[in-house]
Parts: C-alpha cells; sequence; structure tokens
C-alpha cells in the first residue's frame, strides 16, 4: 500500500534535535501503514548514524539514509526517496504537535485526487486560520509573502515531483522554492495555516553556515523579481514579497549586527549585499516601526 503522506526530515546529523522530531511523528494514534519517514543525512556523526540505525531498526516505515548531498540540496535527496502520495517537508528542529500526522493523512486522501499547490504555513501570518483557497499561482505568491523562502511549509505531490527532470539543477539556498512553484498552472492553490509543529529552542550558533543577508537580500528577492520578470507573477504581488521579506531583513539586523546575538550564520556582507534590493534607509525605518510596536517583532 502506497502511503498517504512520506515525512522528510532532512538532517546534518545532530541527535537533541531530531529524536525529538521523530518521537513526535511516532507519537501517534495514526495506522503506521498510511505515513513513512525519510531521514537523508549528510552529515558525519558516527554516534548519530548508529542511534538513527538503532532507532529505526523495528519500525518497518522508518528510511535513514546518508548523503553526500551539499547543504540544503539534501531536502531534495529525501524528497526522491519518499513514495507516499504527498511528500511534506519535515525540519529536524521542528516538533510535530497532537494530531498533525493524522491531519495530513487525511489533507492527502482528501486531495490525491485534484493535487491542489499546497503550502503550510503554520499560523505564522497573525489573524489568518485554516484552508485559504486561491485560484492562480500570483494569488499563491501574494498570500505566501516572505514565507515562500522557509522551506518549513514545503509539500509536494509524488506525481507532481517526478515529473521533473533528474537533470534539474536546484537552488543551492533555496532547493525547496523549486518545489513549491514548480506548478504554475494548478487546478487549486492552497495555504494551510492550521499550526502543526513547533520549533525545538536552541542557540542559533548550531544552525546553518551561510551568508545571511546574501540569502535574503540578494538570492531570494532575486528569485521573486525573476518571477515577476517572466510574467508568472504581477508587480503588485513582487512588492508584496519585497515589502515583506524587508520585515525580516530588518529583524535578523537587529538581532544578529546591532544586539549581536550568537549565531553560525556569515553576518559581513550586509553593507554590499542589502544595497542589491533595498537601503540601509529602509532597514533603519522598517526597525523603528518594530521598535515602537507597529510590527511584532520575532524574539
Amino acid at each position: 500500500m502506497q502511503p498517504y503522506v512520506s515525512f522528510c526530515v532532512p538532517t546534518n546529523g545532530i541527535k537533541e534535535w531530531v529524536i525529538p522530531v521523530l518521537d513526535s511523528i511516532y507519537c501517534t494514534n495514526a495506522d503506521i501503514e498510511e505515513f513513512e519517514v525519510i531521514i537523508t543525512d549528510n552529515g558525519n556523526d558516527k554516534d548519530f548514524y548508529e542511534t538513527l540505525l538503532d532507532y529505526c531498526k523495528d519500525k518497518s516505515n522508518c528510511i535513514y539514509k546518508r548523503t553526500d548531498a551539499i547543504q540544503f540540496l539534501n531536502q531534495i535527496e529525501a524528497f526522491k526517496m519518499a513514495s507516499g502520495k504527498l511528500i511534506k517537508f519535515v525540519n529536524h528542529r521542528h516538533t510535530l504537535v497532537d494530531g498533525a500526522v493524522q491531519y495530513l493523512i487525511e489533507v492527502s486522501k482528501k486531495y490525491s485526487d485534484l493535487r491542489p499547490e499546497l503550502y503550510f504555513m503554520n499560523g505564522a501570518i497573525a489573524g489568518k486560520s485554516g484552508e485559504e483557497v486561491l485560484n492562480t499561482f500570483d494569488e499563491f505568491v501574494y498570500g505566501m509573502q516572505r514565507f515562500s523562502s522557509w522551506s518549513a511549509g514545503t509539500a509536494m505531490w509524488k506525481e507532481e515531483f517526478e515529473k521533473i527532470s533528474d537533470n534539474k539543477k536546484y537552488n543551492r539556498l533555496f532547493p525547496h522554492i523549486d518545489l513549491i512553484f514548480n506548478n504554475k498552472e494548478a487546478s487549486k492553490y492552497i495555504i494551510d495555516h492550521t499550526v502543526l509543529f513547533k520549533e525545538i529552542m536552541i542557540d542559533d550558533s548550531k544552525k546553518g553556515k551561510y551568508d545571511l543577508f546574501y540569502a535574503f537580500g540578494v538570492e531570494y528577492p532575486a528569485i521573486i523579481l525573476e518571477l515577476y520578470r517572466q510574467g508568472e507573477i504581477s508587480y503588485k504581488t513582487f512588492d508584496k514579497v519585497k515589502e515583506s521579506n524587508l520585515v525580516l531583513l530588518a529583524q535578523l539586523y537587529y538581532a544578529y549586527v546591532l544586539r549581536k546575538k550568537e549565531c553560525s550564520y556569515y553576518l559581513s556582507s550586509f553593507s554590499e549585499n542589502i544595497q542589491c534590493f533595498y537601503s540601509k534607509t529602509e532597514i533603519w525605518k522598517m526597525i523603528i516601526k518594530i521598535a515602537i510596536g507597529k510590527l511584532k517583532f520575532w524574539k
């Protein structure tokens, strides 16, 4: 029987994150034949390797594999191994809430014939709840705002993923965007605002090592700009995502540059990269708005 959902957990091998995430999936009353768990590991931790082998040995629907995929491309390796009708990305720092496994199984059962494009927002946008049904790709991108840069909400139908060429060159910083933006002529687009997972509180110094302000100040808005240049989205949508992303950049600058919060990111390129799509003045104006309470600030 083909599983209804494949939960894909790409990781670089940090046991104190991954085991609680896996436990949150298996701590469910859902039929074990209706879902599977795929773990792809591009780290080199021997203890983690042995722990995962032991964890999966008595679970018939748990698959663990070491890979040599570079950084975020590990996400694609996990999707390639999945056999479920719906493939759901699971961040290795996000535990699923009670009922989330069964909820996603029911979503797969409900939509497996229609196969709309899906994105799981997890309550990130204030005032939104339930399923938001959209008719066009432009509306879909507009509705996601900056959160299309966020891999945690990614989901894709197995049949749609199999249509992508094996020779596809994925974006190395945002490979998930190549998945959620793949089908620009879907019958329906759905942004699901239901809260399905929560983040494990960790020290930011243990996160990935990459150029933060290049990623979100240059690469991500360039992806959105290319959609506009190709006529796939309207200028209104491009401007909405760009403005939403400015909030994120202001939050990151405040947290890691001004407050000097410890992190693993490379930060030295801020002055150079921020000027591609924004300006320092825009960043400071947004920080002031955040400071006086006009926008909710991420703590």
